[in-house]
């Protein structure tokens, strides 16, 4: 049964899964009631399990059709439209103009903000300081365009996906050449065939994710986190992440440098999630998202920010005008660290993995999709979609999450995972 509203206007949420499937709950708060509409287009198999269609008060899929898609919204007053993931944001887009709204980002743009060769070719347009950057659809390209800007370090990855899908780091040509091998022809996490690769400039420098609400241009940053990753086997694995406060010497060049991103691919309006490495030479962009950070725990970030995000984007599309301020987040009210457990080989559980333990742990604050019973089989971890799971630490003291943090990993190094090995 879907959540009671008395307002007869709705929401379309295009792809609510993963930390878009709050979306319905969240406007629900807001007495505003909500449609969604799955784009069959892109199948985000990956997220799927987080769809919750009893929160709807009419679910649609698009496989392409159009018309039929519109006939099928002309039955509901549609108020707002915006994208749970990825694979909605072209989608969300294009029904926003067609039906008229005035929050809606133009569809003209909406390649650059999905397509990561052309989200890098909009910010050079626009004048503002970007990686070098190629698409290539053989190896021999990928070799070649590395071995001509200095033989790396380079960066091998998809046009279109997300959480570190599919993503290399190479040292120099014949690495380039590899990946791109192992990725072009292959799928996407949304079903995508890759049939041209990214090569891009190796950024070195501190990595962070800086979340945006967006009101008729005006971007208010919400959140900056520090992400830490590990390369293992030529993937980058996310390590932890830590939430910055606003008077952290980076937060002002990242965030000034983010807003000019965001001008630059055209999001005027709602959640953004822009990852920047902030280089010897200052800020540059690795990608940018117009939709809201996935894989979170938002109790988390509310209990460390005091405000909730989903909560916030909704309520920046309901009342845009609260939204148009430029200050940077408030000082955090605790430190927060996001942690990804990271399995060492594939292979069947012979036992089931102790989460319980991560509940002595000081700092503890909650768990994400654990994982882990005897006899299920588990995968090496080499990007978002294959970590076990991953827990949320927050105390008032640095020092205790560090510890906890540390405490973990040396748990994994002391045999956490009991695994027959997969041949």
């Amino acid at each position: 049964m879907p959540l009671h509203t008395m307002n007869e206007r709705v929401a379309v949420v295009v792809d609510g899964y993963s930390t878009g499937a709050l979306y319905a709950p969240a406007f629900a708060a807001y007495g505003i009631g909500t449609v969604h509409v799955e784009n069959r287009a892109e199948r985000a198999g990956a997220f799927r399990a987080t769809y919750a269609p009893e929160s709807y008060r009419a679910a649609y899929a698009f496989d392409g059709d159009w018309e039929t898609l519109l006939r099928s919204l002309e039955r509901h007053d549609v108020g707002w439209v915006t994208a749970g993931t990825e694979s909605g944001v072209e989608l969300a887009d294009k029904l926003a103009a067609v039906l008229g709204l005035e929050a809606n980002n133009e569809p003209a743009s909406s390649a650059a903000r999905r397509d990561k060769l052309q989200m890098q070719q909009a910010l050079t347009g626009a004048g503002a300081p970007a990686a070098w950057h190629a698409a290539v659809t053989t190896a021999e390209e990928a070799y070649a365009v590395t071995a001509g800007h200095g033989g790396g370090p380079v960066v091998v990855k998809p046009l279109r996906s997300a959480g570190t899908d599919g993503v290399f780091c190479c040292t120099g040509p014949q690495e380039a050449a590899a990946a791109a091998g192992k990725l072009l022809g292959s799928r996407s996490v949304y079903g995508q065939t890759n049939a041209s690769v990214l090569v891009q400039e190796y950024l070195a420098g501190d990595e962070y994710m800086v979340n945006c609400l967006s009101a008729d241009g005006q971007h208010t940053v919400t959140e900056i986190w520090r992400s830490v990753k590990t390369v293992l086997a030529g993937a980058p694995v996310y390590d932890y992440i830590d939430l910055v406060p606003p008077h952290h010497p980076d937060a002002q060049p990242v965030t000034a440098y983010v807003r000019d991103v965001l001008d630059a691919l055209g999001t005027r309006w709602g959640p953004s999630h822009t990852e920047v490495i902030n280089t010897a030479d200052g800020p540059r962009l690795v990608e940018s998202a117009a939709r809201p950070q996935g894989t979170i725990d938002v109790s988390a970030v509310t209990r460390a920010t005091g405000r909730n995000p989903v909560a916030n984007t909704v309520h920046a599309m309901l009342v845009p005008d609260l939204y148009t301020s430029r200050r940077l987040p408030t000082v955090p009210l605790a430190e927060a660290r996001g942690v990804s457990f990271i399995c060492p080989s594939s292979g069947r559980l012979r036992r089931d993995l102790d989460w319980s333990r991560l509940r002595t742990l000081p700092s503890y604050h909650s768990m994400l999709a654990p994982a882990g019973r005897a006899g299920e089989f588990v995968r090496r971890t080499k990007d978002l979609f294959t970590r076990p799971g991953a827990v949320y630490l927050i105390h008032r003291d640095r020092s205790v999450v560090e510890r906890d943090h540390a405490t973990i990993r040396q748990w994994e190094h002391d045999g956490f995972y009991d695994i027959e090995v997969d041949d």
